[in-house]
């Protein structure tokens, strides 16, 4: 794990807080930069066949690694969190309660499956400081900037 004042001496970048894993690398960041993953991740979720899923994930332009970490998380929720979810889904209900709160598909998705994904993915959205559609306490949200240039002026 790297740290700012390790990192910068040795002409590397933070770009997420925490240790590396599978979606730690600079394709996987520019995949979480570029785009909202909320809505294409879920569609990619729907799809009942895993190779399907997979393929809908590189698609995305996740790594090999880092879409299959995805997939498992899909898979997992899906076996523990289904029913809960697919009422949320039916009754489009939003991500928040007005409380600010999880719904109960996204709570029982951060509680199956989160500990488990956040453990191997070593990137999230959360502890690379990129916001979502699922809004977070700030307490939840890493506060960083990514601004990278490599090259001459």
């Amino acid at each position: 794990m790297y740290f700012q004042s390790t990192a910068s001496p040795a002409n590397y970048s933070v770009t997420h807080k925490g240790h590396c894993a599978a979606c730690s690398t600079i394709q996987d960041l520019g995949v979480y930069l570029r785009q909202n993953l909320t809505e294409p991740t879920r569609t990619c979720a729907m799809k009942l066949i895993k190779k399907n899923q997979l393929d809908c994930l590189r698609k995305i332009g996740f790594s090999e690694e880092c879409a299959s970490i995805w997939s498992w998380n899909v898979l997992n929720t899906r076996k523990h969190c289904g029913l809960i979810c697919l009422k949320s889904l039916i009754y489009n209900e939003p991500f928040n309660k007005p409380d600010g709160s999880l719904n109960d598909c996204l709570q029982c998705d951060e509680d199956k499956s989160g500990p488990n994904f956040k453990y191997f993915s070593g990137r999230t959205r959360r502890n690379s400081g990129i916001p979502s559609s699922i809004w977070r306490p700030p307490s939840q949200r890493y506060l960083m900037e990514h601004c990278y240039w490599y090259g001459q002026l």
